[in-house]
């Protein structure tokens, strides 16, 4: 059953508005700088506010749940207005939160800071891959899709390891002053280029409902939520276990955090190029066997910063492009409900990483660092699992 007011391609347009999409994608590159800005400054907020490792873990983790939560909330609240309203709406709570979080006096201010800016984060990911269903073809979309959240990858790739650099030269405060900014930098640029008047058919209760009762729809929420509990089982603590184990420094860091990215975003850009002659569904089978294979790599290479940059370049070559892909084939099942399908997703991969988040901090609390990876590919081989699985029983 589908919105009784939902026309899938109503608003589709043949030739794809370039311009809009990318500044979707540089919207989503302000949004994953943010979320991941605290792994990226681990040593830095360490030292300067005097907090362990698990504590910077939970302003991911605790932000994951605020994000958790947000994502499905906004998209059922936001049902009637126009798109560009949301994006911008969402990217300027972003820029406010990380401007007041430039002055946060201690760790507690700063938490509570990022428990409301996160909120943006929560709204803007999933309603851009909204306005993509809106403005791209269906034939179109998961190409598309696959570009704006190449986004994610940018900031990866070349923003967090930067990060790293700069928060350790100018201190955390300056970043986050940068992140602002940002964000009010692409608010202003997406309302130029997003019709005012893209709006989804309207979702009622039912609607969403319906969204959750769908096998398929639930099948691949269930891979979301393992995937990601592989990966931020140990993604959040990369810092400081390349600290301990290797010795690494600022420049460390950074070095892997940016071979992890660039393979993201290779992997994501290659993806959008070749989706059409390949399903969804095999594409993201493939990444997230390199996610798994990358992270097995980590377990016995993290001693060294050189060999752990390899295992970073297969581990990060899949993350984005296997998170498009998942957002493919949930639009594929039920375009008019995309709205809410893919806001249950972001959902679900925020509540992964709160998962993880939380399961490396326990680990890392009862000083049993060495297993964070054998728990990371643990999920993400179930992750593999239920993916196969969905496809092969569900057809999707």
């Amino acid at each position: 059953m589908t919105p009784r007011s939902a026309q899938p391609d109503a608003l589709s347009v043949e030739t794809p508005p370039r311009l809009a999409l990318t500044l979707l994608m540089l919207g989503n590159i302000v949004i994953g700088t943010g979320v991941l800005a605290p792994a990226a400054m681990m040593n830095t907020l360490t030292a300067d506010l005097n907090v362990g490792p698990t504590q910077i873990g939970a302003l991911i983790g605790w932000g994951a749940v605020i994000l958790c939560i947000g994502a499905p909330t906004a998209a059922f609240l936001s049902n009637g207005i126009g798109r560009r309203t949301v994006l911008i709406g969402a990217l300027v709570v972003y820029a406010a939160g990380h401007i007041a979080s430039a002055f946060a006096p201690d760790y507690e201010t700063l938490l509570a800071i990022r428990m409301v800016m996160i909120g943006g984060a929560a709204v803007y990911t999933p309603q851009a891959a909204s306005a993509v269903t809106l403005m791209i073809g269906a034939e179109r979309r998961p190409s598309a899709i696959a570009y704006v959240f190449l986004g994610w990858s940018v900031a990866t790739a070349a923003v967090t390891p930067l990060i790293t650099i700069l928060g350790d030269q100018f201190g955390w405060r300056a970043v986050y002053w940068a992140l602002g900014l940002g964000a009010a930098f692409a608010a202003a640029a997406l309302w130029r280029s997003i019709p005012a008047r893209l709006t989804p058919a309207a979702l009622s209760l039912r609607d969403w409902l319906n969204t959750l009762s769908r096998p398929a729809i639930a099948a691949l929420l269930l891979v979301t939520y393992l995937q990601v509990l592989g990966q931020f089982t140990l993604f959040p603590y990369i810092a400081s276990e390349l600290r301990r184990a290797a010795g690494a420094d600022a420049n460390g860091v950074a070095l892997v955090l940016a071979v992890y990215g660039i393979a993201g975003l290779g992997g994501a850009a290659i993806t959008a190029r070749i989706v059409g002659r390949f399903s969804a569904a095999n594409l993201q089978a493939f990444w997230l066997s390199a996610m798994a294979a990358g992270i097995a790599l980590w377990m016995a290479l993290s001693h060294d910063v050189a060999l752990a940059a390899v295992a970073a370049l297969v581990w990060g070559s899949g993350f984005a492009a296997a998170v498009s892909m998942q957002q493919a084939r949930l639009i594929a099942i039920a375009p008019a409900l995309a709205s809410a399908s893919v806001a249950l997703n972001t959902s679900v991969l925020y509540l992964g990483q709160a998962s993880g988040s939380g399961v490396g901090a326990v680990l890392i609390d009862a000083g049993a660092n060495a297993y964070l990876g054998a728990f990371g590919v643990a999920f993400m081989l179930a992750a593999i699992a239920a993916s196969i699985a969905t496809q092969r029983k569900l057809g999707v």
